[in-house]
């Protein structure tokens, strides 16, 4: 156990082991999980699914942080979690307490005769599943962070969730229990990890997000609780556009049928969950928007939030389900045309973990509420009056925690300047910061003798993503003269400071 989480912590590069090689052992361990240097959000903006061309020679390393992965996703309290993995050897199940691999059948009974391997979840509800699949989508393309430069030739590791595959698998696999959905992966070529955020808001409702953050995946994952209990301080606009991005945003990726790419999968690009997830918070509900109308065409990209209704619903809300925790300042509620329809049930599930686990990259904390039982999901329709074909699917609470979760960054300092501008010629100066633990904020300009010439807040925070906007005017309200200025941040003991002209 100490050897793994040496391995987690300081990370190796990938071995060009071969996978397993079947012997007269009925199971077979696994090497423990290694750590990448792509972020959650990197991660989330890279990928993309390849639907065929694998090749079968990816590292036995990429099976064990892909199954890693999967197994730390939240469970949706369905019952029987399991997962599956077929190989040109044998079909195996996970053994997730010990960490290893047991025949379960023997053979090549994959569905893609050039995947390196094929991974199914058993589970009882689609949701569940779908958490899953997302997580090991991730955690496969963590890989690709190495692909440049190291010989590859441009070739990583790609994947795609096929029902086709699951429909194989549930006959010749010969499961113990229903297999949901099946991962294929292999080798192909691959584009290194996105860079560009294509997230831009036609009206600026939302701010711009963040598409590569500062911790790794694999840290995010590792520590991916729930928590019920959270402080009053309510969420930046900064902290909802990140969220609502990670859950559903548009990335620079095209589909097979050249629609653009979101941050999870949809069942041949149908986007079950498009206008289709809402915001509850202390003043309005709103509807998050990633194309750039209303029943737009889906080769288009926006990222906006819409008021829907107006003032606070988050107590009717809170009184739809008894499992929603009371003290959250923010709620997002992800709805699905028909709870019928597994495939939009399953890219619930892919948000729900999109959900989670940004929130746990910012330091926040939340719940995710899932399933929703028919009374429930009537109730929150009633709740927020949801238009007829906005079935709640999951409910996510986030906020800070009320003893706050949020690790240390990498630098260990409590906040960091992340966006801004270097001069202000006309128009005001926006500066982002990134608290990486909740406190006390103050933001204030000095001249270059260290005079204060304007203060410009002083509050207590969450953490995560923030801003302050500054029209370079000083207290009395009239704009300073031309010349230098700086920008200080002070948060936990630690200063972070930003040069700006004046011109």
């Amino acid at each position: 156990m100490l050897m793994f989480w040496l391995l987690l912590v300081v990370g190796l590069s990938v071995r060009s082991a071969s996978l397993p090689t079947p012997t007269a052992a009925s199971s077979e361990s696994l090497p423990a999980p290694v750590r990448h240097a792509g972020s959650f959000e990197q991660l989330a903006n890279s990928r993309y699914s390849v639907h065929s061309g694998f090749d079968d020679s990816l590292p036995r390393q990429v099976l064990a942080n892909v199954l890693w992965a999967m197994s730390r996703a939240p469970r949706a309290d369905s019952g029987v979690r399991e997962f599956y993995v077929a190989t040109v050897d044998n079909v195996y199940r996970f053994d997730q307490a010990q960490f290893r691999l047991i025949v379960h059948r023997a053979g090549d009974h994959r569905y893609n005769s050039g995947s390196a391997f094929e991974v199914g979840v058993a589970a009882g509800r689609p949701e569940e599943a779908g958490m899953a699949i997302q997580a090991g989508l991730l955690a496969g393309a963590a890989f690709n962070s190495e692909v440049q430069g190291t010989g590859h030739g441009g070739r990583g590791v790609v994947s795609c969730p096929m029902q086709w595959a699951a429909d194989h698998a549930n006959v010749d696999w010969k499961p113990d229990y229903p297999i949901q959905m099946v991962n294929v992966y292999g080798r192909a070529a691959c584009a290194p990890l996105e860079t560009l955020c294509v997230a831009r808001s036609s009206d600026s409702s939302l701010p711009l997000p963040h598409v590569v953050g500062l911790d790794t995946f694999e840290a995010v994952i590792a520590d991916l609780g729930q928590y019920s209990l959270f402080s009053p301080v309510g969420l930046s606009d900064e902290n909802v556009s990140q969220l609502l991005w990670a859950a559903y945003g548009v990335t620079p990726h095209l589909t097979f049928n050249r629609r653009q790419g979101l941050t999870v999968p949809s069942a041949m690009a149908s986007y079950y969950l498009a206008d289709r997830i809402y915001v509850v918070g202390q003043y309005e509900v709103g509807r998050y928007r990633n194309r750039l109308a209303a029943e737009a065409d889906a080769a288009t990209r926006d990222h906006r939030l819409e008021r829907t209704t107006a003032g606070d619903r988050r107590p009717q809300l809170r009184a739809a389900t008894e499992r929603i925790p009371g003290s959250a300042p923010v709620y997002f509620v992800v709805c699905v045309p028909d709870t019928a329809e597994a495939a939009a049930m399953m890219e619930a599930g892919f948000a729900g973990f999109q959900l989670l686990a940004q929130a746990r990259a910012l330091g926040l904390a939340g719940r995710l509420v899932v399933p929703l039982s028919r009374a429930e999901r009537e109730a929150t329709i009633a709740a927020l009056e949801l238009p007829a074909g906005h079935v709640p699917a999951l409910v996510f609470a986030c906020g800070e925690a009320e003893r706050t979760v949020a690790a240390e960054g990498p630098d260990n300092a409590a906040v960091r300047i992340v966006r801004a501008q270097p001069a202000i010629r006309r128009g005001d100066l926006r500066l982002e910061y990134l608290l990486n633990r909740a406190g006390q904020v103050r933001v204030e300009v000095f001249d270059m003798l260290g005079r204060p010439v304007r203060l410009l807040l002083d509050e207590q925070q969450s953490s995560g993503y923030h801003a302050v906007v500054w029209n370079g005017t000083g207290e009395n309200g009239v704009r300073l003269k031309r010349g230098t200025y700086l920008v200080v941040v002070l948060s936990g003991g630690t200063v972070a400071r930003h040069k700006v002209d004046i011109g």
